[in-house]
C-alpha cells in the first residue's frame, strides 16, 4: 500500500494538491497521510490550536469524498502537529516510511500561506526519503499522457528514480518523454549515464529531445513543456548540483509562478 504525505493549511492549493492525487492514484492502494501543522500565532493556546485542526481535518477528507465519491481503496490518517512546518513534515515522512509528498502551488492571490514560498522549498530541501510531488493550483484533473523527464545527465539516474519514473507511467499508460539539456554533451561519463537511463526506460519512452539553452533553462523548460503537451515534469534534486540552481537561485519559484503541470521532485535517493 502507498504511503502518501499530504501536508494542509486548509487552502485551496493545498486541497487541489489532495485532490489531484486522489485522482491520480484512484486504482491504487493508497494510506493518506493529511498533516496539518497547528497555528497558534492567531491562537495561544495549544489544545484549541490541535482541536481546530482536528476540526479542520474532518472537514476536509469529508469534502474529498464528497468531490471525488468514497474509494474503498483510499484511507485517511489525521494528523496534527504543533511543530515547525517543514522540520515537523520532513520528521514525519522519514518516520512513517512515506512513499510520496505531495504539496500545492500558490496562487498569485495566495502568496501569504504557509505551505509556499521559502517553506516549501525547504520541505524539498529536507524531504529525502521520498519524492515531493508539486500540483499547480490552477490546473483541472486530467489524463496523464506524458511524463517528461528533464537532465543534463552529470550524474547517473539511480534504480530507485528510474523505478519511480515507470511507477508514475504505469498509473495511466504514460508516455515517458527524456528531454536532454544540452550541456557538457561530449563527456563520456555523461553520454554512459544518458544511455544507460535510456535503455533502462525503452519499453516505456518515446525518442529523446535535445534542446540547447536558447533564453536560460527554466524558459527552455517551459517552452518544451508546453510545445510537447507534457502533463508532468520530472527532476532529480541533487543537492550542490544542477538542480540546486533551482532551488538556491530562486529559479524553482519561477517556474513554481509559470509552470502549469504537476512537478516531481525526485531526491538522490530513496526507496519508493
Amino acid at each position: 500500500m502507498l504511503q502518501i504525505l499530504v501536508p494542509t493549511d486548509f487552502s485551496n492549493n493545498s486541497y487541489n494538491a489532495l485532490y489531484y492525487a486522489a485522482r491520480l492514484f484512484k486504482n491504487k492502494q493508497c494510506a493518506f497521510h493529511i498533516v496539518n501543522v497547528c497555528s497558534t500565532t492567531t491562537n495561544t493556546d495549544i489544545n484549541l490550536a490541535k482541536l481546530e485542526s482536528a476540526q479542520g481535518l474532518d472537514a476536509l477528507v469529508h469534502r474529498l469524498i464528497r468531490d471525488t465519491g468514497e474509494n474503498k481503496a483510499h484511507t485517511f490518517k489525521k494528523i496534527s502537529l504543533c511543530s515547525d512546518m517543514s522540520k515537523g513534515v520532513s520528521h514525519y515522512a522519514k518516520e512513517n516510511n512515506v512513499d510520496l509528498t505531495v504539496i500545492g502551488n500558490k496562487a498569485k492571490e495566495e502568496v501569504k500561506n504557509i505551505l509556499f514560498g521559502n517553506n516549501a522549498m525547504q520541505l524539498v530541501r529536507e524531504i529525502t526519503n521520498c519524492p515531493v510531488l508539486v500540483v499547480p493550483l490552477e490546473i483541472d484533473f486530467k489524463r496523464v499522457d506524458k511524463i517528461a523527464f528533464t537532465s543534463n545527465y552529470s550524474n547517473p539516474i539511480g534504480e530507485d528514480n528510474i523505478k519511480t519514473i515507470k511507477f508514475f507511467s504505469s498509473l495511466m499508460d504514460s508516455v515517458i518523454v527524456p528531454m536532454n539539456i544540452d550541456e557538457n554533451k561530449d563527456e563520456v561519463s555523461v553520454q554512459q549515464n544518458k544511455a544507460n537511463f535510456l535503455e533502462a526506460i525503452s519499453d516505456n519512452s518515446s525518442k529523446e529531445v535535445e534542446l540547447p539553452i536558447f533564453d536560460g533553462k527554466v524558459n527552455t523548460i517551459l517552452e518544451f513543456v508546453d510545445l510537447w503537451s507534457i502533463d508532468i515534469l520530472v527532476m532529480v534534486y541533487y543537492p550542490h548540483h544542477f538542480f540546486l540552481e533551482f532551488i538556491g537561485k530562486g529559479i524553482i519559484k519561477e517556474l513554481n509562478t509559470k509552470l502549469k503541470v504537476p512537478f516531481l521532485i525526485l531526491p538522490h535517493t530513496h526507496n519508493l
